[in-house]
Parts: C-alpha cells; sequence; structure tokens
C-alpha cells in the first residue's frame, strides 16, 4: 500500500506536466494583466463560463457578497466597477498543481478616484483548463486592511478562535475535539488533490464524509504537520499558510500549503486545502 501511494504520486507529476505548463503560463499571464488592469487583454484568456468568486467578500455588499459570479462578462464588469487604479502584486509563493495555480502574498492596489494605497494580505487562486482560466477565488484580509472598523468586524474574533482550536485538533488527530467544532453540514475539499485522480479532489459532504476521507488519507500518511509562516482572519474565514510535512510510501515531503476555514454560528462549515503537490520527496 505504501509503495503504492510513492508510485501514484510519481505517475501523477508526470503525467500532469503539460497541463501545469499551461495552467502556469495562463496564470502569469492573468497576473499581469491584472497588475496592468488590461481588462480588454484579460478577455481574451477568459472562459466564456468563467467563475469569480471571493469568500471574504462577504464584507461588502456588492455582487460578490452575494456569491459567485458567473459568466466572462460578469466577471470583467465586476472588476471594472472596482475602479482601481493601479494594482502591484509580487506573489511570496506561487505553485501551480494540474489545473490549479495559487499565489500568495500582499495585494497592494491604489484606487483611481484617490492617492491612498492599501496593502492587503491576499491569496488567490486560479483554474485553467484549455488555455483558459475558468475559475478565480480569492482571500483577502480586508476589514483592517482597509479600516473597516467594527460594523464589519463582528465575527472575526470568534472565528479566529474556533478555527485555530480546530486546525490544532486536525492536526492532532484528536478526533473528539474536532466533531466538537464541526457543523453536522461540514464540507471538505483539496482541489489540488485532483491530480491524484478521484475521489482526490471533490467535495466531501457532512462530517462523516469528512471524517471518512480523513481516515483514508492518514491510513497511508504519518508524522503529518503544518508549519504555519502566516495567518489572517477576516470575519467568517480564517488563512494559514506554510508548509506542511509528511510521510508516504517511506518517503518524506515537505509541501507549500494553504488551509482555509470557515466558521458560521460557532461551528466550522468549511475546510479548503490547496498544496504544491509537484514538490518531490526529501529524501
Amino acid at each position: 500500500m505504501r509503495f503504492g501511494v510513492a508510485l501514484l504520486l510519481t505517475s501523477c507529476f508526470i503525467h500532469a506536466g503539460s497541463a501545469q505548463e499551461t495552467t502556469r503560463a495562463v496564470s502569469l499571464q492573468y497576473l499581469a494583466f491584472d497588475s496592468d488592469t488590461n481588462y480588454t487583454g484579460m478577455a481574451d484568456i477568459l472562459a466564456e463560463d468563467m467563475v469569480f468568486s471571493d469568500p471574504t467578500g462577504d464584507v461588502f455588499n456588492g455582487p460578490v457578497s452575494k456569491g459567485p459570479v458567473h459568466g466572462a462578462k460578469a466577471v470583467l464588469q465586476v472588476m471594472r466597477g472596482w475602479g482601481l487604479g493601479e494594482v502591484r502584486f509580487e506573489p511570496d509563493v506561487s505553485f501551480f498543481v494540474g489545473e490549479y495555480a495559487l499565489h500568495r502574498g500582499t495585494y497592494n492596489v491604489r484606487y483611481a478616484a484617490a492617492p491612498t494605497w492599501y496593502q492587503i494580505p491576499f491569496v488567490t487562486i486560479h483554474r485553467v483548463r484549455d488555455g483558459k482560466m475558468i475559475e478565480r477565488t480569492d482571500f483577502g484580509e480586508y476589514i483592517e486592511s482597509f479600516g473597516l472598523g467594527t460594523t464589519f468586524d463582528s465575527n472575526t474574533r470568534s472565528t479566529q478562535e474556533i478555527a485555530q482550536r480546530y486546525l490544532q485538533a486536525y492536526l492532532d488527530a484528536d478526533l473528539s475535539t474536532q466533531e466538537k467544532l464541526m457543523a453536522d453540514a461540514v464540507q471538505f475539499q483539496d482541489p489540488t488533490s485532483q491530480v491524484f485522480g478521484p475521489p482526490s479532489g471533490q467535495l466531501f459532504d457532512s462530517e462523516s464524509s469528512l471524517l471518512a476521507r480523513r481516515e483514508q488519507v492518514f491510513a497511508n500518511v504519518s508524522d503529518f504537520s503544518f508549519a504555519i509562516e502566516s495567518t489572517f482572519a477576516a470575519n467568517h474565514h480564517a488563512v494559514y499558510q506554510g508548509e506542511i510535512t509528511y510521510k508516504a510510501g517511506g518517503r518524506s515531503y515537505v509541501q507549500p500549503a494553504v488551509f482555509v476555514i470557515e466558521v458560521r454560528n460557532g461551528l466550522v462549515i468549511r475546510h479548503w486545502d490547496y498544496v504544491d503537490y509537484t514538490v518531490g520527496p526529501t529524501d
């Protein structure tokens, strides 16, 4: 079984290579257009049915606050409506896994109508298929960055506390505590793990489904830990950035990762993982 895991890792890396190169090229081109606020150029690399979402954008009373925006034309209309004058985003960490690209760092923006620059801790995830952007998902720390004040900040402290307790229980394999902190309809997804084939990458619904998936994964993984380099929280979401370390198939791995935990009504309702599985073993 352990040998099979190592073989699967190697096989997936080999076959995902061309897709990852396309993802890299399109995602970096998209970032360049975004930095130039060149929405005309950007339109050429968006799929007609592209989806844009920003779960942390729920603090704003705008189209994104109501959920994902569907369709390239609608996405571009939303972006033009932001009124950005300049954008500077040079990610501290970027990685590309199959259809997915992740960039994390500080997103610096200035609006056209004002000289003030805002520095936003930020993660953006792109999904590329057939040479086109089909998804963009953002997580940003907007409340403190924009100085929005307590009106927008009623959930952040509770989110930080509950997400941290949940994450620690997850890392410690403390299933009893983890269960207490999860909603019955909790969801788990690691989209980047789709490179391993089904059922990896799919959305797991419900507490029982999440725990069953955890048991499947950890049956082949040992010495799992998460070294957190930076974190931010905004309203209902806590974002943790760093590196995971584990052993699988008799080999040791250290891979960049981002975990996102969503908390509502005092319980975790969603847990996302994004991991750079292209980084091979350290031994």
